[in-house]
């Protein structure tokens, strides 16, 4: 039997996918919480296997609240279930110690068997997120792939990657935000990526996220 937490700020989600789970002959819902307060008062007896924990919650993140979790059940495997497919959260999540990233619009069927996969050791991304993590990955062995963005380009990479936006870019560069937004589809095609999400995951994992 799977023992699951389930963690997700929202009613009707926490409900729902209690339900899911619970349904499945071979697993056992033993807590339930809406935010991370809530979580860490989970009685220490419960010793679930497996926890479920979405990304964004009211008053912290799941993969901050999993990493406590598993201070308390040192061999519990995290689960993040979130409607986020950004490259960078996804691979930041799993380099922070998350077993499995699942999407929230998977099909209940390939919840159940991502959790089941994961209670017994795998590793697991929902479609969405696995493709996320193959255009951001490709990045790292490959060290030379900024080199094909022009110092202009890279400048404004690095903006993005800092978090500003296309207006912001603009200003701090003293050019027209047009100006800005046509050097990023330029650069979307350089890159070979098909978002601006992408191109700033290859940015952070080539280093721009590192300021001087």
């Amino acid at each position: 039997m799977i023992r699951v937490v389930v963690v997700d700020d929202h009613p009707v989600v926490l409900a729902g996918l209690s339900a899911l789970i619970g349904a499945d002959p071979d697993m056992e819902v033993v807590g339930l919480a809406g935010s991370v307060a809530d979580a860490l008062t989970l009685p220490a007896e419960a010793v679930p296997d497996l926890c479920v924990l979405d990304l964004r919650l009211p008053d912290g993140d799941g993969v901050g609240l999993g990493l406590r979790l598993r201070a308390q059940w040192p061999d519990v495997k995290l689960v993040i279930l979130t409607m986020s497919r950004e490259p960078a959260t996804v691979l930041r999540s799993l380099a922070d110690g998350v077993d499995s990233y699942l999407i929230k619009d998977s099909p209940p069927d390939e919840l159940l068997g991502a959790i089941h996969a994961t209670a017994t050791g795998s590793v697991v991304l929902s479609s969405g997120a696995s493709a996320s993590v193959r255009v951001a990955a490709s990045a790292v062995p490959d060290a030379d792939v900024l080199a094909r963005l022009d110092a202009r380009d890279r400048e404004i990479l690095a903006l993005l990657v800092q978090g500003l936006e296309t207006h912001q870019v603009a200003a701090r560069l003293f050019l027209a935000p047009k100006t800005i937004r046509n050097r990023i589809s330029e650069m979307l095609a350089k890159l070979d990526v098909a978002t601006r999400e992408d191109a700033i995951a290859l940015g952070r994992a080539g280093g721009l996220d590192r300021r001087p």
